[in-house]
């Protein structure tokens, strides 16, 4: 049965809950978090989404699609294909069958850029979601957010949830990993860009197709509520077993809500507030969000 149309997407800045919001959602009946969690591929830069939004951009910017698109496919075929514990898309296909798949995109891409895209992703989702037998699938590349204009052309009836959470959260957990920024002032401002960029897609998308949720109301304030709206907004209903999932794994301490304010000496921690004060000044003006404070 082929893979789902309208898959549900989960994204954010990174380190703001897509991971976990995905984890409770693979807890309902009617959808399947898909296996890795992250497919990456579709959304990641340079991925898919953004091979073919460049090719969509019109001259100049058009004649640099051609190089993203390739450098697309090698990444299918690489870091996306092969991750450690035998993860990534090598669970689902041969490296032969990709090979084959890049190779047919490629030779379409300049003529028919969305086809090409579609039957690519596609043919790939087909045989990561099999599992799912019918149900829509759930993907939670935290890209997703940030680039959802350029999935919606690809998935036209798809839906997003975006989560937000404090960037100074971010940016601390970001300095514990083996990935992105690992300095907590240039963390800040990468969650700063990636903020901007993720408000700026929601903006040219279809109203109505992107939800928003702060993670502090999701693992605290407004908990159950929020689940709620996540379930009403995808046209789910509500379970219990999913609740009660959620109920027993997430929490505050699990989620380490405020984690800058005890990861770093007394002077750092004013600093990070200082140029986190600044940031949010700026991305206020220009419209975005701001998450809710820890």
């Amino acid at each position: 049965m082929p893979a789902a149309t309208n898959p549900v997407l989960i994204g954010g800045t990174g380190r703001s809950g897509s991971t976990i919001l995905g984890r409770i959602l693979a807890r309902h009946p009617d959808l399947y978090l898909t296996d890795p969690e992250e497919v990456r591929f579709i959304a990641n830069n340079p991925g898919m989404a953004t091979a073919l939004g460049m090719k969509n951009a019109g001259w100049p910017r058009s004649l640099r699609a051609r190089n993203l698109a390739q450098k697309a496919i090698k990444r299918s075929q690489g870091p996306y294909f092969k991750r450690p514990n035998n993860s990534g898309l090598q669970k689902w296909l041969t490296l032969d069958e990709m090979a084959a798949l890049g190779d047919r995109y490629l030779e379409r891409f300049g003529r028919e850029p969305l086809e090409a895209t579609r039957e690519f992703t596609y043919a790939v989702m087909d045989k990561v979601a099999a599992p799912a037998e019918g149900r829509r699938w759930v993907d939670g590349t935290p890209a997703n957010a940030r680039v959802t204009d350029l999935i919606e052309p690809i998935y036209p009836e798809c839906q997003v949830v975006a989560i937000i959470r404090d960037g100074r959260d971010v940016a601390a957990s970001f300095v514990e990993q083996t990935f992105g920024p690992n300095e907590i002032m240039e963390s800040l401002r990468e969650w700063a860009k990636r903020s901007l960029r993720m408000h700026q897609a929601v903006q040219r998308c279809r109203p109505g197709r992107i939800l928003t949720i702060d993670m502090l109301d999701m693992v605290q304030n407004q908990r159950e509520e929020s689940l709620q709206q996540i379930c009403e907004f995808l046209g789910i209903p509500v379970d219990a077993g999913m609740m009660q999932w959620f109920a027993d794994n997430v929490s505050v301490e699990r989620a380490h809500v405020g984690r800058w304010r005890e990861q770093f000496d007394e002077k750092t921690t004013q600093e990070i507030n200082a140029l986190y004060g600044r940031l949010v000044d700026d991305l206020r003006r220009q419209g975005v969000r701001i998450p809710l404070e820890t």
